[in-house]
């Protein structure tokens, strides 16, 4: 199983790195969505605000610590709120278009949660109290 989760690692690390790159300098062609459409008016606010930048940021944040491991929970914590939102824009705003690598970076993120969940387990208690 080691070896499996040092793949699931590897593919989710290369998939946010890369499109983390792409949206900070595009290099990969991207389907530009008909005009007036609810895509193309979230793009038309999320992009020239700068907006993307910052997710693009985060995406290689997210990516870089992902593939060095021992950082990998913090990684998968930080990666998860941006798989939310890159599902939620397919499903709700593109109609399902374009969401299979959105599908697929969830399953490796769930995948990784489970390989690493002893490292998550301080954040599921009901006794929580603040340090003295």
């Amino acid at each position: 199983m080691k070896y499996f989760y040092l793949l699931c690692r590897i593919l989710l690390g290369i998939l946010f790195l890369v499109f983390g790159a792409n949206l900070l300098h595009p290099f990969l062609p991207m389907e530009m969505p008909p005009a007036g459409s609810l895509p193309a008016q979230f793009m038309g606010v999320m992009f020239p605000s700068g907006w993307m930048h910052e997710i693009g940021l985060l995406q290689i944040l997210g990516g870089l610590l992902v593939l060095i491991g021992g950082t990998a929970p913090l990684g998968l914590v930080i990666l998860g709120p941006l798989i939310v939102n890159i599902l939620t824009f397919h499903i709700l705003l593109a109609g399902g278009h374009g969401i299979a690598p959105g599908l697929f970076a969830t399953l490796l993120e769930i995948i990784l949660i489970y390989g690493y969940r002893s490292n998550f387990a301080g954040i599921f208690t009901f006794s929580a109290t603040p340090t003295p």
